[in-house]
């Protein structure tokens, strides 16, 4: 019990933690007692978050004659959320190239809107797979801050679709909290296998909540009728709200205004720095990872 109340306080006082940066998580976990209670309402307010509708909103893709070595329906569609005071581009969709400055100072250069992204082939169970990591960043909000990135990773099943996404964000050092979306086929799937979801979880595929108080399910996220990527709405400070497919219905109600990025292949985050050593204040974190072991995934994806 100990142990697990320790794991509770590390999560609640991480989650403050990442409130400090320059684009802003979620709000903290609200409640006075540290306990698993507090985690469940927690995960509750993330799945209500992705239900989220925007007023106005920025639909950014990438450009038609894009030629990074996958196919364009397998990239993000981004949506930026207006902020309510803006007259015409929100400010949260002026994301960039990533330059680094003649003081070894990282920058981001909003003329050139621009996705990054990397592949690598993880291992679930006896599977090989496929998982395409893409990160976008944005200028600090404030001076002295570092600048600010967000992307997920996406996991491919056997047959070309993804399975699994999982936000990523600049911030992730500083909380232990996995965030994930799966798939209705694999949910459905875990449900036949492991059966229903476990007490304080919503999906079967969740683990039990004490032994992973960390992950949380957000959504499930339908299957279109041929592999692709997601859309990813990010609301008016840059956080992500929620990741759907293309395939279901549209949660901004105008797009004032539309553009394309770059889309641009990168091996490995020095890549992003050319000659020049990563700034130690922009921590990101590993472009890959498995969601093996976090997740109860079937056996087959």
């Amino acid at each position: 019990m100990a142990i697990l109340a320790g794991r509770v306080a590390l999560l609640l006082v991480a989650t403050v933690l990442a409130a400090g940066c320059g684009c802003r998580e979620p709000a903290p976990i609200s409640g006075s007692r540290m306990d698993t209670e507090a985690i469940v309402r927690e995960h509750q307010r993330l799945r209500e978050l992705t239900l989220r509708r925007f007023a106005r909103a920025s639909f950014l893709s990438p450009q038609p004659d894009a030629d990074a070595g996958i196919p364009l329906w397998m990239t993000p569609l981004l949506v930026h959320e207006y902020a309510p005071d803006a007259a015409v581009d929100p400010c949260g969709a002026k994301f960039g190239a990533v330059v680094i400055d003649a003081t070894g100072r990282a920058t981001v250069d909003c003329d050139r809107p621009t996705v990054y992204f990397s592949t690598a082939e993880i291992m679930i169970g006896s599977q090989a797979l496929q998982q395409l990591t893409f990160w976008w960043f944005y200028p600090p909000r404030e001076r002295g801050q570092p600048i600010c990135g967000r992307g997920f990773r996406m996991t491919l099943g056997d047959g070309g679709y993804a399975v699994v996404w999982e936000p990523l964000s600049s911030n992730s050092r500083n909380s232990p909290e996995r965030i994930f979306y799966v798939s209705k086929p694999v949910e459905q799937a875990a449900a036949k296998q492991y059966g229903e979801p476990l007490a304080g979880r919503r999906y079967a595929v969740e683990p039990p909540l004490e032994e992973d108080l960390e992950v949380v399910v957000s959504r499930i996220v339908g299957d279109g009728p041929q592999p692709m990527g997601p859309i990813v709405y990010l609301d008016a400070r840059s956080a992500i709200t929620t990741l759907i497919c293309r395939c279901e219905p549209s949660q901004a109600d105008a797009f004032p205004h539309s553009s394309h990025y770059v889309l641009q292949r990168i091996d490995a985050w020095q890549d992003l720095f050319g000659d020049a050593t990563a700034p130690p204040i922009l921590r990101l974190p590993p472009a890959h990872a498995s969601p093996a072991g976090r997740l109860r995934l079937p056996d087959r994806l």
